[in-house]
């Protein structure tokens, strides 16, 4: 199973947030979490210059665009979830 680990936080200020900056620190070597290999990993995996576009590990970039329409709306909703 493949993990992924996000630091989200909250202030009445900031609102709902994903802190990448806290995920740099915290999770040095990565936020994708492989339960079977016993590793971290980067979500990011690099430029595919076949694709002519970036490559994720397990959909990262689609997990972490989910996260942030959720943050949003819980966000326009102006409430604590």
């Amino acid at each position: 199973m493949i993990e992924h680990h996000f630091i989200i936080k909250y202030s009445k200020e900031g609102g709902w947030e994903w802190d990448t900056d806290s995920e740099e620190l915290r999770y040095s070597d990565g936020t994708v979490w492989d339960e079977q290999a016993q590793e971290w990993s980067n979500g990011y995996i690099g430029w595919s210059e076949e694709k002519d576009e970036g490559e994720y590990l397990d959909d990262d970039d689609l997990i972490g665009e989910q996260l942030t329409s959720i943050l949003e709306i819980a966000n326009s909703e102006n409430r604590i979830i």
